[in-house]
């Protein structure tokens, strides 16, 4: 490069007061010809150069997209991966220059941001999205919204129907534009009843009631025993099984007292319960349960949303937890329960402060962060530094890597 401390001449360009500039920085300047007219080596495609009169004085404006030069030094990094897991603040290492620069340095600052949550209950009964609350492990800043659940999550027959001779098929209506369909299996062979064939005596309290297993793939029936003057009145069936194909035994016990007993009243021809096998999602609102055609009364069934959180979308991972924040969801509804779940803390690279831009880089150089003992580690892209206000060196390269070219000339009025 030439001598950078001289003003440069140029030639056949003159005025009273002539002022240059460049990126808005004017240049010294110098001219001997007699009227304004531009050497053809300062100029280019990429240049906007005008020349205006302004009371009696020559102005030239250089403009160009970049007047920066890339220096040899590094300016920062840039993280491309913040990693994981890390309990110490990694060392930052730097690929070093060609024979006679001098390496860069830089120290790495970490800070804990909160990644996700992991649901550990989703709670039930709610009608809207809860809040969502981050409180303590030493940070701040840390946001989110809680995501609902929007499939079916059980469906309540409204009627068994009759003369089921074959598990029916079970269709869901379909969920608003973007979502996925419900699924599920119906079946049969349930318990709806018992029949008392001998109450006992000497229960002070309701038996235990026990119905034998059903095939195999089929759901157990339950029931309660109902006591009425130390005997059993009844049993009041809670759960009417599936997939039994003889009347099971009923077992009485405990309760303080002796000898009841009963016979189960079974059908193989009613639909006892349908076991969802998708949720679908999307769904705003119930959809429709629809059941195959029997040989009688055909079986109906209400679909029951699920009204649990299933996820959370951490909107702001905050900053400077040292350890995991609560996480507390805003309360269900009456009868609902309140979901629950457990913040997932990244401790990862901020940023570097780079300590020493080293010298003699013709390029970039690599950056490689320590790993953690367990966790991933970070990545992050060096940048040189640049050195844009130096006006002669931007004349100087303006002169160099612009000659030949045609240069523009705007004469305002």
């Amino acid at each position: 490069m030439t001598n950078r401390s001289a003003p440069y001449a140029w030639e056949r360009i003159t005025g009273d007061n002539v002022r240059v500039s460049i990126g808005g920085r004017d240049l010294p300047f110098t001219s001997t010809s007699a009227k304004p007219v531009f050497v053809s080596d300062l100029s280019g495609a990429e240049w906007t150069v005008a020349a205006e009169v302004r009371a009696g004085a020559v102005v030239l404006v250089l403009t160009a997209p970049d007047q920066l030069v890339v220096s040899d030094t590094v300016e920062s990094v840039t993280i491309t991966d913040p990693g994981s897991g890390y309990t110490a603040d990694p060392t930052v290492t730097f690929s070093p220059p060609p024979a006679g620069g001098a390496t860069a340095t830089g120290t790495a600052v970490r800070s804990g941001s909160v990644d996700s949550v992991m649901m550990t209950t989703a709670g039930s009964g709610y009608t809207a999205v809860p809040a969502v609350t981050f409180r303590g492990g030493g940070g701040i800043g840390a946001a989110a919204t809680a995501v609902r659940q929007s499939g079916v999550a059980s469906v309540t027959i409204t009627d068994h129907g009759t003369l089921y001779s074959s598990d029916p098929t079970v269709t869901f209506g379909a969920p608003p534009p973007g979502g996925t369909t419900a699924t599920g299996t119906a079946t049969r062979g349930s318990i709806y009843g018992v029949t008392i064939t001998n109450g006992g005596s000497g229960y002070t309290s309701a038996p235990t009631v026990t119905f034998g297993a059903p095939a195999s793939g089929g759901i157990q029936a339950t029931g309660t025993a109902v006591v009425s003057g130390g005997a059993v009145s009844s049993v009041t069936i809670t759960n009417g099984g599936s997939r039994y194909t003889s009347v099971p035994s009923v077992t009485f016990s405990g309760g303080g007292g002796s000898g009841a007993a009963g016979t189960a009243l079974w059908s193989t021809l009613r639909v006892e319960a349908v076991t969802i096998t998708n949720p679908g999602s999307g769904y705003t609102s119930a959809p429709t349960v629809t059941f195959s055609a029997s040989l009688g009364n055909l079986a109906t069934g209400t679909a029951v949303l699920q009204s649990g959180v299933a996820s959370v979308d951490v909107t702001s991972g905050g900053s400077g937890y040292t350890s995991a924040p609560t996480v507390t969801f805003g309360a269900a509804p009456s009868g609902g329960t309140t979901a629950a779940g457990t913040a997932v803390v990244r401790i990862g690279v901020a940023s570097v402060t780079v300590t020493n831009g080293g010298s003699g880089y013709p390029a970039a150089p690599t950056v490689t962060f320590s790993a953690p003992a367990s966790g991933t580690a970070a990545t992050g892209t060096a940048k040189l530094a640049e050195s844009g206000y130096d006006q002669y060196q931007n004349l100087y390269w303006a002169r160099q890597t612009l000659a030949g070219k045609q240069l523009l000339v705007q004469l305002a009025e």
